[in-house]
């Protein structure tokens, strides 16, 4: 089954005050714009991101305890990304689009990916990131993000239930073989631990009422073997185009992340000591 993303790039027409968490009131506005079958299909939001002079912000609003808001500003830029998986293109979602005023905003341009293949790189690109052990590090900051594991809830950034998730997910999207995909996601597990973990539980209200608890903050991955690094990246890849956990459709699971070199890693322990 193939993704169709789609990257819309907005302009907002008028000032929206956020009450709820921005993924929730953009998810209300993209099942406008398609079909019953298209939702049916399932689909992954990111976020509400505003283009800023510091680059892209996330629209983080209807934390627990925020009494003060957040109000989208008239003339605003605004981006954000839609994964269908659907099995043909959705064409509902794309002329609906095209219509050019969408709730709020004034589409200004849509660039489309259709991807039928796991994004895999090459293990020999990732030799200046490993140290003299072979040992990688990769940063990933979170958005709010809610992992599972047999019906519990994790709310911390297990790198064993990241792994697990987006290979199952690749696995069923973009059709894996299942048993090589768990036999590489076991060796993952395996060579992947949390060496720094800056998230915190957090409450959000994601509309009618209703509040959820999930984790956000930064965190730091260590792997060892330069093969096990390319792959853990690979599936980071992969999850930034469909989110990783639990309520993808309402833009949670969202990431950034960024492999360091070894230099970078001793400047950030000093900035961190000092």
């Amino acid at each position: 089954m193939p993704l169709h993303v789609f990257r819309v790039s907005a302009v907002v027409r008028e000032s929206v005050p956020l009450v709820a968490w921005s993924g929730s009131f953009l998810a209300s506005i993209v099942k406008n714009l398609m079909s019953s079958d298209e939702v049916g299909c399932g689909f992954s939001l990111s976020p509400l991101q505003v283009v800023s002079g510091k680059g892209l912000r996330v629209v983080l609003s209807g934390f627990v305890g925020d009494s003060d808001g957040v109000v989208l500003d008239a003339g605003s830029r605004v981006l954000f990304r839609l994964t269908s998986f659907c099995r043909n293109f959705p064409s509902h979602f794309l002329t609906s689009l095209g219509n050019g005023v969408v709730g709020p905003f004034t589409v200004q341009s849509i660039d489309y990916e259709f991807i039928d293949v796991f994004p895999g790189g090459r293990a020999e690109d990732f030799i200046n990131f490993i140290d003299v052990d072979s040992k990688g590090v990769v940063e990933v900051f979170f958005y709010p993000t809610i992992l599972v594991f047999r019906g519990w809830r994790v709310l911390y950034p297990s790198p064993q239930r990241i792994v697990f998730n987006l290979l199952k997910l690749a696995t069923g999207l973009l059709n894996l073989d299942p048993r090589l995909a768990k036999r590489r996601a076991r060796v993952l597990s395996r060579n992947i631990e949390l060496i720094k973990d800056c998230t915190e539980v957090v409450g959000i209200g994601i509309g009618r009422g209703r509040v959820v608890k999930a984790f956000m903050g930064r965190a730091l991955f260590g792997v060892t073997g330069l093969e096990n690094l390319r792959d853990f990246v690979d599936l980071l890849k992969f999850g930034s185009l469909v989110g990783v956990g639990k309520s993808r459709g309402i833009g949670f699971g969202f990431y950034r992340f960024r492999v360091l070199p070894p230099r970078s890693r001793k400047t950030s322990r000093a900035d961190e000591g000092g």
